[in-house]
């Protein structure tokens, strides 16, 4: 055992158990300056520090690269611009994601973050759920932060699950490999082995039954920076989705249908308001004072989630771009009238200005705050419109339509918005595809959906063509079908420190096969 890593990881850990009072004292019986909580208020404010996924925009970014959501430009105009160099340190430690490298740790030192810091988010919630039985207080105050730490830990596990665990199969999540499930709160130097999908995946629905039993008698606040019922029945439904527990999906999915899903209409928004050119524009998708669809959010700060995607007038060399190049990319998905390619993304200057169709980066995210990330009533319209489809009669398939109607006419022009009918659909296949497309339009670049979504839809093959900087020679990756570069390796703090724990043992995937 390397003390080194050892302790990184504990101390990473060890970080859900900060006094109230200083970053810096821990919750020890030893401790000079302890503070055990005893009242609710005090368990929420440990909650809301350490139990939240205050970071998650910056630990999670790396995971967008690895979709087909994201390409390489090759090329950039020759003018001078602001914060030079920005670009090729973004395509550097970005190539290994970028590239779904054997160790992506090597090209990103951040990469062990995401991971270590959701047992950092778990431990939090444990420390909560262990003390739900004497925390003093209101009891609905006390029910509304249990309730919020059984959803916290299920949603960080369903996280943990769906990177670093093998995709779900229901014939084999029985023994195929998860992820290691800690209850407790306190510290230990056991090396525990990782408990098998279905495991997971039973914890995850254990707590957010219980967290929905809870919230009956929780006091209701009305607080989107903290999660609450409506968020967890989107949860459940967002689980029932993986599990192709389809009744499931549209139980919890339709509880949040109230008001049309309380769908924000972007149609109607002068594109010259929406467009934003570099970091100046006051737009954004997510911002909370417009979207009416928000009913959490979380993430943290949207600046350092530019790492890998500059602003437009800081892409002077080849760079991170929203994937465009080709047929079947995200770019030419949108049609003719769609708004979201406003309200979504950065737009270029004119051609004559010497910016390009490329220069479309991410804007969706409410900038300059410190929520970044939201569940959305449109998710759940989403994946009740796909549980119908899977359902398949002739009723559940008009009814899936109906949905995707609903959502649309909230986001074309109202000249451009045309009614879909079942009869565009000649097979229940080609419905299935159209609302897959639609849920990788609604919600590319929040959390992480479009990884997760390539996962269940049985890991199809990949092709990122890499430049490593302006006009530099192609480097063509090929990630194949049911690929096991599609599950990441656990970090190096863990493999270090736990001796049993099993590695995903990830592949060379070698520059220059071609693209076919």
């Amino acid at each position: 055992m390397k003390w080194n890593h050892h302790n990184a990881f504990l101390l990473c850990c060890a970080s859900a158990l900060i006094a109230l009072t200083s970053c810096g004292d821990f919750l020890r019986d030893d401790s000079p300056d302890l503070l055990i909580p005893e009242d609710v208020a005090e368990y929420q404010a440990v909650l809301n520090g350490e139990g939240y996924p205050n970071t998650f925009t910056e630990e999670a970014d790396f995971v967008q690269l690895m979709t087909d959501d994201v390409g390489v430009s090759p090329t950039s105009d020759s003018r001078s611009v602001l914060w030079e160099g920005d670009d090729e340190f973004a395509l550097a430690s970005g190539k290994g994601a970028f590239t779904w490298a054997q160790d992506i740790a090597f090209y990103d030192a951040s990469y062990s973050s995401f991971y270590l810091k959701r047992y950092t988010n778990i431990m939090a919630c444990n420390i909560i759920i262990e003390n739900a039985e004497t925390m003093k207080g209101d009891r609905a105050k006390v029910a509304s932060c249990v309730a919020q730490a059984y959803a916290l830990r299920a949603l960080n596990y369903l996280w943990l699950v769906n990177l670093f665990g093998l995709p779900y199969n229901e014939q084999t999540a029985a023994a195929d490999m998860g992820v290691v499930i800690r209850l407790k709160s306190d510290i230990t130097r056991d090396q525990p082995a990782r408990s098998t999908v279905k495991e997971v995946y039973d914890l995850i629905n254990s707590d957010l039954d219980r967290s929905l039993e809870l919230w009956k008698s929780a006091s209701v606040s009305r607080n989107k920076y903290m999660l609450s019922e409506r968020a967890t029945q989107l949860l459940k439904s967002r689980v029932a989705l993986y599990l192709g527990q389809w009744d499931e999906v549209i139980s919890y999915g339709t509880i949040l249908s109230e008001a049309n899903y309380d769908l924000y209409n972007i149609s109607k928004i002068p594109q010259s308001e929406m467009t934003s050119v570099g970091s100046t524009g006051n737009y954004a998708f997510l911002d909370p004072s417009n979207n009416t669809e928000n009913i959490f959010m979380f993430g943290g700060s949207t600046f350092d989630s530019n790492k890998f995607m500059p602003w437009i007038r800081s892409m002077k060399d080849a760079a991170f771009v929203p994937s465009q190049a080709k047929v079947g990319d995200l770019i030419p998905s949108y049609e003719e009238g769609d708004q979201r390619i406003y309200a979504f993304f950065q737009q270029s200057l004119s051609e004559s200005d010497g910016f390009h169709d490329y220069r479309f980066a991410p804007s969706k995210r409410y900038k300059f705050e410190v929520y970044s990330q939201a569940f959305r009533t449109s998710e759940a319209l989403l994946n009740v419109a796909e549980a119908y489809v899977q359902k398949g009669s002739e009723s559940d398939k008009a009814e899936a339509v109906r949905l995707l109607n609903l959502l649309r006419k909230n986001r074309f022009t109202p000249e451009t918005y045309k009614e879909l009918t079942l009869a565009d659909f000649p097979t229940t296949a080609d419905l299935l595809q159209f609302v897959r497309d639609e849920r990788r339009r609604e919600l590319c670049f929040e959390d992480v959906h479009r990884w997760v979504d390539l996962r269940r839809y049985g890991m199809p093959r990949m092709v990122h063509t890499f430049y490593a900087s302006k006009n530099a020679a192609p480097e063509v990756y090929v990630l194949e079908q049911g690929d096991r570069n599609y599950t990441l390796e656990l970090p190096l703090e863990e493999l270090d420190f736990n001796k049993v724990i099993q590695p995903t043992n990830r592949r060379v995937i070698p520059a220059g096969q071609a693209a076919n």
